[in-house]
């Protein structure tokens, strides 16, 4: 199988979350347009030497990290997913960064993939992740113009969301036709 393309970034703050139980969230938006993401897990690294060998290996989830490149973020979402405060000052609108942590969020996006010449669709879901802006640059445009898009780094966490006590991070679903992917997604992110 080969990844041919990924879009439709989605993100719902999460509105309540028990152990055992399933997470809730509010209602989520479109971040932006995808360009990448980028998935590292975080793995336990522990083996078990027995007679001069490695007799067990524990090597399961711990967590993970995302980064997310989209050609813009509106500001409605930065408020939404980064904390930023929305602020009305006479007739203009600002934003201000503080020293606030940005708030829980799930967060998805489709992947297209092709097998044997037929498309399909992996829609990701991650039950709980928390973004922040990444390393900012700014650049004058020259006799080329070099096209600056907005990073962001969130940490994926585990979630335990049923009774099974174990730890989550991520479910994946995958469909024949694109408006099956997306209404699973945007069903996850309450986006209607």
């Amino acid at each position: 199988m080969a990844f041919v393309g990924m879009l439709h970034p989605v993100a719902a703050t999460i509105a309540t979350e028990v152990e055992g139980a399933a997470l809730t969230y509010n209602a989520g938006q479109v971040v932006g347009k995808a360009i990448s993401a980028t998935i590292n897990w975080t793995r336990n690294d522990n083996p078990l030497y027995a007679d001069d060998a490695i007799a067990e290996e524990d090597n399961g989830i711990t967590g993970g990290s995302i980064e997310l490149n989209t050609d813009d973020i509106l500001e409605a979402a930065r408020v939404y997913m980064l904390g930023l405060q929305q602020v009305t000052v006479g007739q203009s609108t600002e934003y201000e960064q503080t020293e606030q942590s940005a708030p829980y969020c799930g967060f998805g996006y489709i992947r297209v993939r092709r097998k044997n010449g037929a498309t399909s669709y992996q829609a990701n879901w991650f039950h709980k992740v928390i973004f922040g802006e990444s390393t900012e640059n700014a650049q004058t445009k020259g006799e080329s113009i070099e096209w600056q898009t907005p990073t962001f780094t969130g940490r994926i966490m585990g979630v335990r969301n049923d009774e099974s006590g174990v730890a989550k991070y991520r479910r994946i679903a995958v469909f024949d036709t694109l408006e099956a992917a997306l209404t699973w997604l945007n069903g996850k992110a309450g986006i209607t």
